[in-house]
C-alpha cells in the first residue's frame, strides 16, 4: 500500500516543483493584486505542508520496500539496507525491524544491540519536519499579517474621525 501511494508521491514531486516555480515568476510579474502577500503566504503555507506529506509518503514506501524486499525471494537476507554494516557486524545480524514513524530501517545484531541501517530515511525525516515546521510558521505569519493589519485599520480609523476618539467626550 505504501508502496504504491509512494509512487503517487514521485509522480507529484515533480508536478508540485513546477507549480512553485509558476508562482514565483507569478509573483515577480507586474501587475499584482494588492493583497498579493497575504495570498502568497497561504499559498506557500499549503504547497510546503504538501511538500511534508509528499516527503513523508516518499519515506513511507521506501520503508515498506525494504522491509518487503528483507522478508520475500532469494537473497533477502541479510536485508538489503543492511548489507553495508562492516563484515564483523553482519556476521552477528539477527534480524530487522522497520519503523515508520520516525521513518527508519533498523538492523537487529546479537546481545539485543540495534544499528540504523543505510537509506535516505534521515534525510527524508529531516525534510518531512523541516517542510511541515515551514508551513506552521507561514500560518502564523498570515496570522500576524492579519493582526498587523487590524490594528493599523483601527488606528487609522481613530485618527481619521476625532468624534471617536475618547477624549473628544462626543463633542463635535
Amino acid at each position: 500500500m505504501f508502496v504504491l501511494m509512494m509512487y503517487g508521491a514521485m509522480i507529484a514531486a515533480p508536478l508540485w516543483a513546477v507549480a512553485v516555480v509558476v508562482k514565483l515568476v507569478s509573483v515577480v510579474l507586474p501587475g499584482r493584486r494588492p493583497d498579493w502577500a497575504r495570498d502568497l503566504l497561504l499559498w506557500s503555507a499549503g504547497m510546503t505542508a504538501a511538500a511534508a506529506v509528499i516527503a513523508y509518503t516518499i519515506g513511507l514506501g521506501s520503508v515498506q520496500w525494504d522491509a518487503s524486499e528483507a522478508e520475500s525471494g532469494a537473497g533477502s537476507s541479510p536485508a538489503a539496507p543492511c548489507r553495508s554494516l562492516p563484515p564483523a557486524t553482519l556476521d552477528g545480524l539477527t534480524g530487522h525491524e522497520p519503523s515508520y514513524f520516525p521513518l527508519g530501517f533498523d538492523c537487529l545484531l546479537d546481545g539485543g544491540r540495534v544499528v540504523a541501517a543505510d537509506g535516505p530515511y534521515s534525510l527524508l525525516n529531516f525534510l518531512t519536519v523541516a517542510f511541515a515546521l515551514a508551513a506552521v510558521v507561514s500560518l502564523l505569519a498570515v496570522g500576524a499579517l492579519d493582526e498587523y493589519r487590524a490594528r493599523a485599520e483601527t488606528k487609522a480609523g481613530r485618527a481619521a474621525d476625532p468624534r471617536g476618539a475618547p477624549w473628544s467626550m462626543g463633542q463635535p
